[in-house]
């Protein structure tokens, strides 16, 4: 673990060499952000692992993909509320009513788009290097995962992922900034394409597992289960999750609570998630979570009559609510306000597996079982039916138990679910159009772009 630390402090280093244009505005279409002559960055192995270093730092440098991204997409579905200190932006995204200019949009658009431009030039520079050393294909292979996610993550928020046959995808970037030209928004089946190609690479060259801090093969179909699912492919969905549930490299851990007790300290269910310690990345996670979002008063009388609801709520002397999943942490006995970010753990492909292979193949036991091993893992009833539409709602309701208020899974399961006839997402979260169910790109990306980027319907 301090090994592991070590190199996280490499991570940040590298990270404020090479970051120094961050804040331009017009995040998809910048100056290029190495400062450093690019020709000279990478020309060995060492110095590509460094670089990657640096690709993943920008996961855990600032509040972007450890509160922003999780938080307000929780508020956007009906896991959170806005905090005492939160203010019309927060509830911009609480009442699903985004303008393009609320702040929120901005820094977490532009922190992604920084992540892909560091993770194509470290894949296009390694890609260069004459070498038989077989990390060459792994850096490569993490670094495709990292933009992949990323990718994802994109499409999710902004782009009509909902549906492959829609223009409305994302500005998608397969090499670093050279200039300040601006580029058209590919089609969703465009963005799932490059996504896969991606992800596929990285379940060939990714390493073994080693470290929930590092990409795996495993942590790659995992990602891949999820895009599929999302992509409404159900049968891929099902057999990658499946994969990963038969391999031995990931267990559930012994009980719920022990997810958020460990963090990462010797997790047995997390494939993929960002440290933190006492030093280096003091993320504020907790007092975030406690001032600007907190626990909606839907998720917390939900959670009440589930055995879960000590290990995700807390009520402090004084009577206040607590996301008791980050609630604080500690790392070698220190109290901590950081916390780290859950990507991708195995409870969630065990629910995957469920739905999948009941969308795919109408197979109500396997899907039933896997639901029940998260039920009986959590000390509660096992379901029992057989009828396929309330197995599937069972299904999106133990999502919301089991990863509930920590990265707003369950809005992405509302839209999903509403697109699929099988809910009408009004009966949850009153919208004022369909257009509500994807932000707005950031004001700034398509006025500088000269209209080249278009905006999404209805913003």
């Amino acid at each position: 673990m301090k090994q592991l630390y070590r190199k996280i402090v490499t991570i940040f280093t590298l990270t404020g060499l090479l970051t120094t244009s961050c804040d331009i505005i017009n995040v998809t279409d910048v100056d290029p952000v190495y400062q450093v002559s690019e020709d000279k960055v990478i020309t060995n192995i060492d110095q590509a692992q460094t670089v990657l270093y640096g690709v993943y730092g920008s996961l855990v440098k600032g509040l972007d993909y450890i509160v922003y991204m999780p938080s307000v997409t929780s508020l956007m579905g009906t896991t959170m509320k806005p905090g005492i200190w939160g203010g019309g932006s927060e509830n911009a995204f609480f009442i699903n009513d985004v303008n393009p200019d609320n702040s929120y949009l901005e820094l977490m658009y532009s922190k992604m788009y920084f992540l892909i431009n560091n993770a194509n030039h470290v894949i296009t520079k390694t890609e260069l290097l004459n070498t038989e050393d077989s990390r060459k294909e792994e850096i490569i292979a993490e670094a495709k995962f990292l933009r992949a996610q990323a990718h994802f993550y994109l499409l999710r928020l902004f782009g009509e992922f909902f549906d492959t046959n829609s223009t409305f995808g994302i500005v998608l970037k397969t090499m670093p900034i050279s200039n300040a030209d601006a580029q058209p928004r590919a089609s969703v089946a465009e963005t799932y394409e490059l996504i896969l190609e991606d992800l596929d690479y990285a379940i060939s060259h990714a390493p073994d597992f080693s470290s929930t801090f590092y990409v795996s093969k495993i942590a790659a179909k995992a990602l891949k289960s999820k895009v599929a699912l999302y992509q409404k492919d159900y049968s891929t969905a099902a057999s990658l999750a499946r994969e990963v549930l038969d391999s031995d490299e990931r267990e559930l851990e012994e009980s719920y609570a022990d997810i958020f007790t460990k963090k990462v300290v010797s997790p047995n269910e997390v494939i993929f998630q960002t440290p933190f310690d006492n030093l280096n990345n003091r993320n504020n996670k907790a007092f975030m979570l406690r001032v600007y979002f907190e626990l909606s008063d839907e998720y917390v009388a939900l959670m009440e009559n589930d055995a879960r609801y000590g290990a995700a709520v807390a009520v402090t002397s004084a009577g206040s609510i607590r996301n008791n999943k980050f609630n604080g942490a500690t790392y070698n006995g220190v109290p901590l306000t950081a916390d780290t970010e859950y990507f991708l753990r195995l409870d969630e492909i065990y629910l995957i597996y469920a739905e999948a292979i009941l969308r795919a193949e109408t197979d109500v036991e396997a899907s039933r079982s896997a639901l029940n091993v998260i039920r009986e893992r959590s000390v509660n009833p096992l379901v029992t039916t057989a009828v396929p539409s309330e197995l599937l709602e069972a299904i999106r309701i133990e999502k919301i138990l089991e990863l509930g208020a920590e990265s707003g899974e369950e809005w992405f399961d509302l839209v999903r679910f509403h697109k699929e006839g099988d809910i009408n997402i009004n009966d949850f979260k009153e919208l004022s159009s369909e257009t509500r169910l994807i932000l707005p790109l950031p004001i700034q990306t398509v006025e500088l772009s000269n209209n080249v980027v278009k905006q999404n319907s209805g913003y």
